[in-house]
């Protein structure tokens, strides 16, 4: 099991609606249960990142990486996932992948190792 860094506060996250993420690395973040409607994310690189059960609803991903990302339970709708590219997510049903593709986003599988 995966430990999340908690940096904020279950108030901060429910704070988060509308909120600009631009050329960031968000690398271990607990986001679970983040309102994050309507948030931009803009060259973002979110990895081994919880998003469980967070709202995600007319969030923009724009040119970002979403790698090993957990996204059971978050909510999505009216999504743009313009040149973002998600590889090995977790808890996103068929339609929901569906969904991301048709958006913009591409799913990748993880590179195995050269050795």
């Amino acid at each position: 099991m995966t430990a999340y860094e908690s940096i904020l506060t279950t108030r901060e996250k429910r704070e988060m609606r509308g909120h600009v993420f631009q050329d960031q690395d968000l690398v271990g973040i607990d986001l679970s249960g983040a309102d994050l409607r309507g948030a931009r994310f803009e060259r973002v690189l979110l990895a081994t990142c919880n998003l469980a059960g967070a709202d995600l609803r007319g969030a923009e991903f724009v040119l970002c990486e979403l790698r090993y990302v957990v996204l059971t339970g978050a909510q999505l709708g009216d999504n743009r996932f313009r040149g973002t590219t998600l590889v090995e997510t977790d808890g996103l049903s068929e339609e929901d992948r569906v969904t991301v593709e048709s958006v913009g986003g591409a799913f990748q599988q993880a590179r195995a190792s050269l050795r």
